[in-house]
């Protein structure tokens, strides 16, 4: 048996949970009344706590807080829109180039095999796929973190 008292976390697990509680511990609950009153007044707290009746608020918080939350707004149709529009001219730019630049194109790879000039094209498209994805991707996520 201890001879010292019990700490006041050991005094709650006998109290609330006495199923994990040790032996000793509950020996020396049993025998120092000092330490039942402490249980005692944890329990009693714990009880005038559970009784005392749910908050009522005089006033809706759901619509003060949702009136502080920013309203989105119709610029982001015009801003979405914007962006699809950069996206197409920059592929428009990108075949008028290849257009205008196909004799150079064919003298670049007229020395090559067909078969590595079709491994060295759908490896760069593959490539730019990917990373387009990537950053429309990234682009989506960000503009949903600043959209909550």
């Amino acid at each position: 048996m201890k001879t010292t008292h019990v700490s006041d976390h050991d005094i709650q697990q006998f109290t609330f949970d006495l199923s994990e509680c040790e032996a000793d511990i509950i020996k020396h609950m049993h025998s120092c009344g000092a330490c039942k009153e402490r249980a005692e007044s944890y329990l009693l707290l714990s009880n005038t706590i559970k009784d005392q009746p749910e908050p009522v608020l005089e006033f809706n918080l759901t619509e003060l807080v949702l009136d502080q939350l920013p309203q989105s707004s119709n610029k982001e149709s015009t801003y979405t829109y914007f962006i699809y529009f950069l996206i197409i001219a920059s592929i428009g730019v990108v075949v008028t180039a290849l257009y205008l630049l196909k004799d150079t194109l064919i003298h670049l790879f007229s020395n090559t095999t067909t078969i590595s000039t079709s491994f060295i094209i759908s490896v760069a498209m593959l490539i730019t796929f990917a990373l387009s994805l990537d950053l429309v991707r990234s682009f989506n996520k960000k503009t949903n973190m600043l959209n909550y």
